[in-house]
């Protein structure tokens, strides 16, 4: 017999466990058992003999020595006192039994509300922006500060230069690692700050083209493009003074989207008024790879997908209201995917959190999409919308985990939106110390 000791309180008490089966002997006929195992074995040469034993098999057995039980236990299984549930009844149990899988929820009102008083109603301006570092710039008027969402602090960073009207801040754009900050303004000129010395001005780079910069995009750590409202295209090396490095094809109207592509594909995405999109390859900038047609608008609202090379999504103004995803790595326009709205696509970003699409929404045909935020799967089936703004919403940012999402909308308000509960700590608001 095997043995196993279980600890009680203060001692060990042995517990005796046998793994060996003894059938109860009185059902067991031992002269049958012998008869049948011995077999072929056994039986006698004689025909005499061999006659004898196959009558005495036959009134043993009832004639059928293999098939008689010899070895069986001494009483019945006991019948189950319930009948066996039926499919239906298994089918509904395993039903009830399945975990707990809790839909979704995306809270329909925003987690904080800042004023943003000076934010301008113009719509191909791009004044917000969230950095790596969780940090927010926004500009207003003149003046363009730093808001720090964990601590709730906010900071004057930089003030615009030239310009009519005394100048204001017409474009923001943080360094990929948020060290670094590009402000654009109204009389054309790009300030760069450090974001971390928020007292320390770092260089003013010269005009790359005519009228405001109203869009900005980093490359890498030191590649800089601008986009003016005359239609150009600058790419700034930030070590040098002066002007621009190089200079793409000019736009026939004002470039109000500008995004380069993640790390190891070297292409620039412009939007403009001109109702279209131009993807160049900055390694030879000279002529546009593509240009992309099928807006009936003016286009400020585009990026690049950050886990799919080569892959666009654009957004149309108030005529327009499509939101498209491209393939920009084909020799031609190729669009992959595409859906109506209703409504001015003022805003596109993708959120890595659950690898989804975010857009906001200005002036619409259909009230019931306008002055929003929406959230879309990648093959453009909706996911929800968020309502609160009493203007148009303007601008569009996502923290860099991906779970928060901010609209800056004509109301002169700053809305922070909780769209994934995914992301890590690193993003996110939370509201000011009193």
């Amino acid at each position: 017999p095997l043995s196993a000791r279980t600890q009680g309180h203060n001692d060990l008490t042995e517990v005796n466990m046998s793994c060996r089966y003894i059938p109860h002997r009185g059902a067991v006929d031992l002269g049958r058992a012998h008869l049948v195992l011995d077999g072929d074995e056994a039986r006698p040469t004689s025909p005499a003999e061999a006659e004898y034993q196959d009558a005495l098999a036959r009134r043993l057995f009832a004639g059928s020595p293999a098939t008689t039980r010899v070895l069986r236990l001494s009483q019945r299984r006991p019948s189950d006192e319930t009948p066996e549930p039926s499919l239906q009844q298994c089918l509904r149990a395993n039903k009830r039994k399945r975990p707990d899988v809790r839909r979704r929820h995306i809270p329909s009102s925003p987690t904080l509300i800042l004023d943003g008083p000076g934010l301008r109603d113009n719509f191909y301006l791009n004044v917000v922006d969230w950095a790596a570092t969780n940090i927010v710039a926004v500009g207003l008027e003149g003046v363009c500060y730093l808001y720090h969402p964990r601590a709730g602090l906010v900071q004057p960073v930089a003030q615009a230069a030239g310009g009519d009207e005394g100048g204001y801040v017409t474009s923001v754009g943080f360094r990929r690692d948020g060290v670094r900050l590009a402000v654009g303004s109204s009389g054309g000129k790009v300030e760069l700050v450090d974001a971390q010395e928020t007292t320390a001005h770092i260089s003013s780079l010269g005009g790359g083209g005519e009228g405001r910069a109203s869009s900005l995009s980093w490359g890498g750590p030191h590649e800089l493009a601008a986009g003016f409202a005359g239609g150009a295209v600058a790419i700034f090396d930030v070590r040098r003074r002066g002007g621009a490095a190089c200079t793409l094809p000019a736009h026939r109207g004002e470039v109000c989207g500008l995004r380069f592509a993640p790390d190891g594909v070297a292409q620039l995405a412009s939007g403009s008024n001109d109702h279209t999109v131009r993807v160049c390859d900055v390694r030879s900038p000279r002529t546009a790879r593509l240009e992309l047609t099928a807006h009936s608008a003016a286009v400020k609202a585009l990026d690049f997908c950050p886990w799919r090379r080569h892959c666009l999504a654009t957004g149309g103004g108030t005529t327009d209201g499509s939101i498209r995803i491209w393939d920009t790595g084909a020799a031609a326009e190729r669009e992959l995917q595409s859906v109506a709205t209703g409504s001015q696509v003022s805003g596109v970003r993708w959120s890595v959190a659950r690898r989804e699409l975010v857009t906001s929404h200005g002036f619409s045909s259909m009230n019931s999409t306008s002055n929003s935020v929406r959230l879309w799967r990648p093959n453009l089936l909706p996911v929800a919308q968020l309502t609160g703004h009493r203007g148009r919403v303007l601008h569009l940012a996502v923290s860099p985990d991906g779970g928060t999402a901010l609209s800056a909308g004509s109301d002169e308000t700053l809305r922070f939106w909780k769209i994934s509960s995914i992301g890590g700590a690193g993003g996110g608001a939370s509201p000011p110390p009193p």
